[in-house]
């Protein structure tokens, strides 16, 4: 696919209307949108990020067909497939489907379009502070600093002064793989496969088939510290060879961590800072998911804007946020124990109920009648050490 595109761009201004910190998943989704307005409501955009080289990630979700990202999902499987020592569900998840978008086709595509529109301009330098002069938010960097209307942040450092770094990570390792023989189908995604070793720490392999001899095969884990890759790859090779029988070559790979913690308010009080994206708490903190979360804050900015109406902060439904709260309890206390509670979720609950309780679109009504179908012991004692 090729390194992400570093254009050179110059900029003869110090200040914009609207200034970006962070070209990753929030910043480009809403400089692309911004883009989007007519020049007399969008008038110039700074997009500022500290490195021109991208990692290359997967980036998964659940959604309908009608989105603005349609043209970059590579592959969509209509059935969800989850696995654990007795067990087995394959369910069809339609009118949605688990979607893939490679990131760095993401931010190529994006930039691409950018250099059509001469009211953007990129600067690659680190941001070290935002604040604020009279109206003003100031963009303090290592070269130089830049004023703006508005600006909106992705790192949650720069706007909470207070910010506590996450006690749990969701972290994986993953390789692309092609065999010799075909043996993946196509059309299901295994979201979840548990028969691995959870006696430390929350850990499944995830696969996703992109052809029916090719796949990205991943060790995830959700836990306090990161593994070393000797670890993650011996999972990955005892994996492949028990449940993927054929000879392979590994074709790319992918690495990574995603903070999965309660969303913490930003100290900054002033209403032209806007955090987005992981300032925002746009990812689930007990799932991880985040692409579809952005998509609906990017567009609820934008209606804002369209209206002339100020910016809001992000609420969060307080059930939810509880409901988060005791998984995370339970994944940093006893994370050997999620194995079982997700089996009993994917085998009491259909997978549509589950993705709609992940999407926080569950009735109170639906929420009561999974959590009776789980284990009740774990959560009784993350309730009271809560």
């Amino acid at each position: 696919m090729g390194a992400p595109k570093a254009p050179i761009i110059f900029y003869m201004t110090k200040h914009f209307q609207y200034i970006i910190v962070g070209a990753g998943c929030a910043g480009l989704q809403l400089a692309k949108a911004l883009l989007e307005l007519p020049p007399d409501l969008v008038s110039s955009i700074l997009l500022l990020d500290a490195n021109q080289q991208h990692d290359e990630k997967s980036w998964c979700f659940w959604y309908d067909t009608n989105h603005p990202y349609r043209h970059l999902v590579q592959k969509e499987w209509q059935k969800i497939e989850f696995i654990a020592d007795d067990i087995s569900v394959e369910q069809s998840i339609e009118p949605k489907s688990y979607q893939y978008i490679n990131s760095l086709e993401f931010y190529n595509s994006h930039i691409n379009s950018f250099e059509k529109d001469d009211r953007i301009s990129i600067v690659y330098e680190a941001v070290n502070s935002i604040n604020s002069q009279n109206t003003q938010p100031i963009i303090i960097t290592s070269q130089g600093n830049f004023s703006c209307d508005y600006v909106f942040y992705t790192n949650p450092l720069l706007g909470n002064s207070t910010y506590k770094a996450p006690t749990t990570w969701q972290h994986f390792l993953g390789w692309i793989i092609e065999t010799e023989h075909p043996i993946f189908d196509t059309n299901k995604a295994r979201m979840m496969d548990f028969t691995v070793d959870n006696t430390k720490d929350v850990q499944f392999v995830y696969v996703l088939p992109f052809a029916n001899n090719k796949a990205l095969v991943e060790c995830t884990i959700f836990s306090k510290t990161i593994q070393k890759d000797e670890e993650y790859e011996a999972t990955l090779v005892n994996y492949i060879q028990t449940f993927l029988p054929s000879t392979y070559n590994i074709v790319s790979k992918e690495k990574g961590k995603i903070p999965m913690q309660l969303f913490q308010p930003p100290t900054i009080q002033h209403p032209n800072i806007i955090p987005i994206g992981t300032a925002a708490g746009c990812i689930k903190p007990s799932t991880g998911y985040s692409f579809a979360r952005v998509m609906v804050h990017t567009q609820e900015i934008i209606t804002a804007i369209q209206t002339k109406q100020p910016f809001t902060p992000r609420t969060f439904k307080q059930r939810f946020v509880f409901y988060d709260r005791l998984f995370l309890k339970i994944i940093e206390n006893t994370p050997w124990k999620m194995k079982r509670i997700f089996t009993q979720l994917f085998k009491h609950n259909r997978t549509h109920t589950i993705l709609r309780f992940l999407d926080e679109k569950t009735t109170l009504y639906q929420d009561i009648r999974i959590f009776t179908s789980l284990p009740k012991w774990p959560f009784l004692k993350a309730l009271i050490k809560k």
